[in-house]
């Protein structure tokens, strides 16, 4: 393990302030930040994605921020890759708070994400057209069973997107997910840095009004205009407007919903996202978390505690004790 590299995940569901709590955090421990928002990833999008600004930019390095182009996707195992040439490109001492909603990628970075060879456009344009087929999901789930039952299990028929996944590994690979992983795990490494995890987190009602307030100020900051230039570049079906904000803007711009309707959704699907993320996190018991209004300095007393103690008495345990 590199203990001269400290990582801090900053995490929570959208709008509870981790970003400002990373920043924060950041610059009271001479650290940098390494974003870890699926969409945050992407350039050209801004104000749908709650980018930091130009200003907090310049107040500490950030990284993977706005780094994948068009018509590029992010994937988990892209991100990963990127996040570890990240971390090795970084001075030692110097603390990487990671920040972030995007589940995913957090457990990609830290478990580890199985090798998966390209698919090639031929194959995902087969099984997308397999799909679209009357009984096409009930075919390939069929298919999917016989190669791998326990993947398959946990696979409904509704999901065509992991069936689809699974039957273009299964095609290009000839094995598969339970396989994969089974392989994987048995060669992975460790996680190569000392890991100390908060978060902040706030009451139903109360995260449910900063949702609403961040609606507002988005649609108030120019959203449906940035909208309007990225579908003036042909990024329509780009992977971040698929996004929440974006998606609805998207339907507001063609005329299928009008404006109190458009606040309405994108309120409603942020709600939605939000409770996801927790869902997610919260299955991680690792996590430190502390009130959301008022748990700033908790949390910064914990993140000095694991600090000084990488250049003590050794790495503190996963409860941030020595």
């Amino acid at each position: 393990m590199n203990k001269n590299k400290p990582v801090i995940f900053v995490v929570g569901s959208t709008a509870t302030g981790k970003s400002e709590w990373a920043l924060k955090l950041a610059r009271e421990f001479g650290g940098v930040i390494l974003n870890c928002d699926s969409v945050q990833c992407y350039s050209k999008v801004q104000i749908g994605a709650a980018k930091p600004t130009a200003e907090e930019v310049n107040l500490v390095p950030h990284y993977l921020l706005g780094y994948v182009d068009p018509p590029s996707e992010s994937t988990a195992g892209t991100y990963c890759e990127d996040f570890m040439k990240t971390m090795d490109a970084l001075p030692d001492g110097t603390p990487a708070f990671v920040v972030g909603g995007t589940g995913f990628y957090f457990m990609a970075i830290e478990k580890g994400m199985y090798p998966v060879t390209k698919i090639s456009d031929e194959v995902k344009a087969q099984i997308a057209k397999e799909l679209q087929e009357p009984g096409g999901p009930e075919r390939l789930h069929a298919e999917l069973s016989k190669v791998d039952p326990v993947y398959a299990g946990k696979v409904n028929l509704a999901d065509h997107y992991r069936i689809g996944r699974g039957i273009e590994l299964i095609r290009t690979q000839g094995k598969g997910v339970t396989q994969i992983q089974k392989e994987f795990d048995e060669t992975k490494e460790p996680f190569p840095f000392p890991l100390l995890k908060i978060g902040p987190e706030w009451e139903r009602d109360v995260l449910r009004e900063r949702i609403a307030l961040r609606a507002h100020k988005m649609l108030k900051d120019g959203l449906i205009d940035e909208v309007e230039r990225l579908l003036d570049q042909g990024l329509e079906n780009w992977a971040p407007l698929s996004s929440v904000g974006y998606k609805e803007s998207i339907e507001f711009i063609k005329g299928r919903i009008n404006e109190d309707e458009l606040l309405e959704q994108i309120t409603t699907n942020t709600r939605q996202l939000a409770k996801r993320q927790k869902t997610w996190f919260q299955r991680d018991k690792e996590i430190h978390w502390f009130d959301g209004a008022r748990g700033y300095n908790d949390a910064r007393a914990v993140v000095e505690k694991f600090l000084n103690s990488l250049t003590t008495n050794g790495p503190a345990d996963k409860n941030g004790n020595i």
